[in-house]
């Protein structure tokens, strides 16, 4: 076993998380959102998003790929009722908002509850007092819990029991348990989690977080894997997959992993192998391993149905054309002349 000359994480981009997540670099979140929501989500493009799903799988991340000690740092467990996702809206809201003025949710203001009510379109067929109610007993206990959380997401019990379920099923399945192992002592196969990557690529900037990279130094083949929570059972991660973009993520984090390669004198004879997706369900716990066959294809690619997936690049360099630039309108569109209506066409004759 010859000794390692250079580990993989010497040639990452070493920032906190908080600077990664506020840099301007184009990511795969970003390209997908504008891919699949198009000019007019430019806006709200960076927009933070918080669903429990989205909670779920930042906790199974930072139990896999960062330990408790992370996920104690970023969560607050708690016992409370459960909230539906409006109520926690208002309560967040509201907290953000009266914190510092109101120490309980019933000293809000009623028409402040109200506001925030409206914001989310809590229940607007109730009568005003019962929306005023319902909140109140659902969310009081939640809203004081946060004082107690500080800067800490609060997260129930039952959901916390669910992500542990989940991040047992990880490290003790047969399909999967070998990628979250501990590095054996005398070996030369090293897992880096959470590895950052940055780079401008064909004059766009784009950034990347890796959940897993598996280095085999001894045989020169490097493995990246991203870890995948799933709403549906993990035998129908292809539809998940089409749905959410992963293959933009894929690709471009390939091609970002490739080009910190390709730049370094050690690393550069290196073989990259596909990009792998584990995923796991709350559910059904049945850890499934899926590689993507054309992450280093070039291009558009297409699906069964004819439904056309643009190349990272592609969408990359109009995003950023969009954002720089600052157009009224998308290209293509006259602003100031007469634009053809060319949604219909006359149907052939059949012979």
């Amino acid at each position: 076993m010859e000794k390692i000359q250079k580990e993989l994480n010497e040639i990452s981009w070493n920032v906190s998380e908080e600077i990664y997540r506020a840099d301007p670099a184009l990511s795969q979140s970003t390209l997908g959102k504008y891919e699949k929501e198009g000019f007019e989500c430019l806006d709200s493009l960076f927009e933070h998003i918080s669903t429990p799903a989205l909670t779920r799988g930042s906790m199974v991340d930072d139990l896999i790929t960062g330990g408790e000690e992370e996920f104690n740092n970023r969560f607050y467990v708690a016992d409370f009722p459960s909230l539906g996702d409006k109520e926690r809206q208002v309560a967040d809201l509201l907290f953000d908002t009266h914190h510092e003025t109101c120490a309980g949710f019933s000293a809000i203001p009623k028409n402040d509850i109200l506001a925030a009510a409206n914001q989310v379109v809590y229940y607007k067929n109730y009568t005003d007092p019962t929306r005023i109610k319902k909140l109140t007993e659902a969310c009081s206990q939640y809203y004081n819990l946060k004082y107690l959380a500080g800067d800490k997401e609060i997260v129930s019990t039952e959901t916390y029991a669910k992500v542990l379920a989940m991040v047992n099923a990880l490290k003790d399945s047969e399909s999967t348990r070998n990628y979250f192992m501990p590095d054996e002592p005398f070996s030369n196969i090293k897992r880096y989690y959470q590895l950052k990557f940055k780079a401008e690529l064909e004059g766009v900037e784009y950034r990347g977080m890796l959940d897993l990279v598996v280095v085999d130094y001894d045989k020169k083949v490097i493995l990246p894997v991203d870890l995948k929570t799933s709403g549906s059972p993990e035998y129908h991660f292809e539809h998940s997959f089409l749905k959410w973009g992963y293959g933009w993520q894929a690709r471009l984090y390939w091609r970002l992993l490739r080009n910190a390669l390709d730049n370094d004198e050690y690393f550069k004879d290196f073989e990259l192998l596909n990009f792998r997706f584990i995923v796991v369900n709350k559910e059904t716990l049945t850890p499934l391993v899926w590689e993507f066959p054309y992450t280093k294809v070039y291009g558009t690619l297409v699906d069964e149905d004819g439904k056309e997936y643009r190349d990272p690049y592609e969408i990359g360099k109009e995003l950023r054309h969009y954002l720089d630039d600052k157009p009224k309108v998308p290209d293509g569109i006259d602003i100031n002349g007469v634009n053809i209506i060319n949604c219909l066409k006359i149907k052939e004759k059949e012979e």
